[in-house]
């Protein structure tokens, strides 16, 4: 037999589910590439479905997000971390910068390839502009807080002051040399 409290209980979560929840977007619906809102990861068919769907359904819809983000959280994170590893990994010099060498779009990355250049390095460069996910990951996995960040054999060496120093005392030069980046 159930107990007073346990009756109670049952009855707020029906009452609760009875009422409509809001609309678990924030923002105008906009679908990415797999097909899925970028605010609130419902499809096209479920946005559509919304407004006709009981509120029963629409609850039932809820959960089903929630573990939507879950596993999308769980997901990217891992997806984002193997992406800096393979770009790590992809030369001995790898500076992920905003913009590009040729064209930076910040003063600091443009210091820092001019060292690096001064240097006579060759090296891989990551805009961070083209992949956001990346841009803030990236400040987890260094616990470096700003762009650029300069990094020598897989290992964090530092943003442009860092670089900047290391490059007028002669450091850089060498620790590029002996990373094998330095042309002739």
């Amino acid at each position: 037999m159930p107990s007073e409290t346990s009756g109670a209980k049952l009855e707020e979560s029906e009452e609760r589910h009875s009422q409509r929840p809001r609309s678990p977007c924030v923002k105008i619906c906009v679908l990415d590439a797999a097909g899925y809102c970028t605010g609130c990861l419902r499809t096209a068919a479920e946005i559509g479905r919304w407004p006709a769907a009981s509120a029963a359904e629409q609850w039932q819809l809820i959960a089903t997000l929630e573990r939507r983000w879950r596993l999308k959280r769980g997901s990217l994170t891992m997806d984002v971390v193997e992406r800096i590893k393979a770009q790590l990994e992809s030369g001995p010099v790898v500076l992920f910068m905003k913009g590009t060498p040729d064209f930076p779009q910040c003063g600091f990355s443009a210091q820092a390839v001019a060292a690096l250049r001064a240097c006579g390095a060759e090296f891989k460069h990551v805009n961070i502009f083209e992949d956001p996910e990346l841009r803030d990951a990236l400040k987890q996995y260094s616990n470096w807080p700003t762009y650029p960040q300069l990094y020598v054999n897989g290992e964090l060496v530092g943003g442009c002051d860092i670089a900047l120093e290391m490059y007028r005392s002669g450091e850089l030069k060498k620790l590029l040399a002996e990373a094998g980046a330095v042309t002739a």
